[in-house]
C-alpha cells in the first residue's frame, strides 16, 4: 500500500522538524563547548599521596618547565592557587588587614616571581586547628551542604580571580588526598569542581620514589579518587635516588603496564593506570639549610639571645647553602678539615680563632671561588669578642651570629631543624628546575611555545 500524499507530506514535514531539531542541537553544542572550555586555562592539579611528599617542589619544578625555552610560557601567564591550606604565615591583604594564608602559596608566589592577586585569593581556604570541630558541630545542627558549598564558593570565585588572563594555572592540592574531607572539600572534590566549571585540569599525583612502598602508596588513593569519579592524569615518583633510579623505573613502569591491569583495570577508567610522568632524582641539598633560616630558627627562641653581626645585608648575604656544621676547637691544624659552604662554630672569646677564620675565609674566595656559608660564636654570655675583631666582622660578607648556648646545645638544635624551602631559596629552586627539566615529561598539549 502506498503512503497518501498527506501522509507523505507529514513524513517530510517530520524530517524536516528532526533536520532543524538536530541542527540547533548541533549549533547549541558547538556554541556551548568552546565558550566554557576557553573561558578558563589549562589547570595543573597537583596532589599527593601524603604530607612532605614533595608537592611544593613538584609545584615549583613544574613552573620551571613551563618557564623553560622549550615550553614558551612567562612568569606573567602563570597562575597559582592553594584552594585548601594547613601551615599557615601571617601576612597582609590587599585591604592592608591581618590574615593567615597557606606558606606554600607565599612560598611559591614570591620564589617563583609568579602574580599575587591577594593572599584571600590564592589561599581562599585555610584548615586550621579547631575549624574541623567547629565545622561538625554547625553541619550537626543544620546543613553540612550548605556548608560545604560555601566553602566551595570560596574556592570557586578565588579560581576565577586567579585564573583571568592566564594561559595556565598550577593549583596546589593538600597534604594528603583525605585533607579537607570533613567539610567535602577534598582533592577530588576541588577537582571535580574545577572540571564541572569547564576547567580543563590535569591531576598529577606525587609520590614518593621506591618500589613496593611506591606501589602502596598511590594504590588506596588512586581509587579513592577512581570511586568519585576524579580522573587522575598522571604520576610523578619524586625524590628517587641516583643509584637505584634505573632499578625503580623498571619496575614501576613494568607494574602498571603489565600487572595493574588485569588485576585492578576494571576498576579504573578506561582499564589503564595514568601514565608516569617522570622519576625525578633526590636533591640531597634541599635538605640544607642556610645561615639566614639558621638566624631565623634561633631568633625565635628568646634564650638564644641571637645577634647578627655580618654583614649588613644579613637577608640577601646569607642565603648560600651550609653543607656542613663544623666546631673549632684546635688552636692549628684544622683548615684542611674546612671547605667552602661549612658553617665554624667557635667559642665568642676565641680571638686568635675567629681572626684565623675570617683569613681563611678570604683565602676560599680568592683561590675557590666560594668561602665559607656562615660563623656560629657561641656561648655569647661569656664575653671576650675583642671590638678590633668585631670591627673587622662588621666589615666583612661572612655571615655571623653570636648565641647564648654552648657549640654542643647549637649542633644538636640545628640537626633537629625541619629544613623547608624559602621564599629566597633562589640556589635551592635552580637545583629542583635542572632535577624536574631532565625526568619530567608534561602533557604536549601544555606546551605553550
Amino acid at each position: 500500500m502506498k503512503p497518501s500524499i498527506k501522509s507523505g507530506v507529514l513524513l517530510a514535514q517530520i524530517k524536516e522538524w528532526l533536520y532543524l531539531l538536530s541542527g540547533l542541537s548541533e549549533a547549541f553544542i558547538v556554541a556551548k563547548e568552546p565558550s566554557s572550555m576557553a573561558k578558563y586555562p589549562k589547570t595543573v592539579f597537583i596532589l599527593g599521596t601524603n604530607r612532605n611528599i614533595g608537592k611544593s617542589v613538584t609545584s615549583i619544578g613544574i613552573i620551571c618547565k613551563l618557564l623553560s625555552e622549550g615550553m614558551g610560557y612567562t612568569t606573567d601567564e602563570i597562575g597559582y592557587i592553594k584552594p585548601v591550606g594547613q601551615e599557615t604565615l601571617t601576612v597582609v591583604d590587599g585591604r592592608g588587614v591581618s590574615i593567615e594564608a597557606d606558606k606554600d602559596a607565599v612560598l611559591i608566589t614570591s620564589l617563583m616571581g609568579i602574580e599575587c592577586p591577594g593572599y584571600e585569593k590564592i589561599s581562599p581556604v585555610v584548615w586550621q586547628s579547631g575549624v574541623t570541630a567547629d565545622f561538625i558541630d554547625e553541619a550537626g545542627q543544620g546543613d553540612p551542604v550548605g556548608g560545604r558549598q560555601a566553602f566551595l564558593d570560596r574556592i570557586r570565585d578565588a579560581y576565577e580571580h586567579v585564573s583571568q588572563n592566564k594561559r595556565i594555572v598550577i593549583v596546589e592540592g593538600t597534604g594528603q588526598p583525605g585533607v579537607g574531607s570533613v567539610a567535602g572539600i577534598s582533592n577530588a572534590d576541588v577537582i571535580n569542581l574545577l572540571r564541572e566549571m569547564g576547567a580543563p585540569v590535569y591531576a598529577v599525583m606525587v609520590a614518593s620514589g621506591g618500589i613496593g612502598s611506591t606501589i602502596d602508596q598511590i594504590f588506596p588513593y588512586l581509587m579513592s579518587a577512581e570511586h568519585m569519579g576524579t580522573r587522575i592524569d598522571g604520576i610523578v615518583i619524586n625524590s628517587v635516588f641516583g643509584s637505584k633510579i634505573d632499578k625503580i623505573q623498571h619496575y614501576i613502569e613494568t607494574y602498571y603496564d603489565k600487572v595493574f591491569p588485569p588485576i585492578y583495570g576494571k576498576y579504573i577508567h578506561d582499564s589503564a593506570p595514568p601514565p608516569i610522568l617522570g622519576f625525578v632524582p633526590a636533591v640531597p641539598e634541599l635538605g640544607l639549610p642556610t645561615m639566614r633560616l639558621i638566624a631565623e630558627y634561633f631568633g625565635t627562641r628568646p634564650a638564644a639571645a641571637m645577634e647578627i653581626i655580618a654583614p649588613q645585608d644579613f637577608d640577601n648575604g646569607a642565603c648560600r647553602l651550609v653543607r656542613d656544621l663544623k666546631v673549632l676547637s684546635l688552636d692549628f691544624g684544622y683548615e684542611s678539615l674546612l671547605r667552602p659552604g661549612d658553617a665554624v662554630i667557635i667559642g665568642v672569646n676565641a680571638n686568635d680563632a675567629i681572626l684565623a677564620m675570617l683569613l681563611l675565609h678570604e683565602r676560599m674566595v680568592r683561590r675557590q671561588g666560594s668561602g665559607l656559608a656562615g660563623m656560629i660564636l657561641s656561648c655569647k654570655q661569656v664575653g671576650g669578642l675583642a671590638s678590633q675583631i668585631r670591627d673587622l666582622i662588621e666589615r666583612g660578607d661572612l655571615p655571623t651570629i653570636t648565641l647564648d648556648y654552648d657549640s654542643a646545645d647549637i649542633v644538636a638544635r640545628i640537626e633537629s631543624m625541619t629544613i623547608k624551602i624559602q621564599p629566597y631559596d633562589v640556589g635551592k629552586k635552580e637545583l629542583i628546575a635542572k632535577a624536574f627539566d631532565k625526568s619530567l615529561n608534561l602533557w604536549p598539549d601544555l606546551n605553550g611555545a
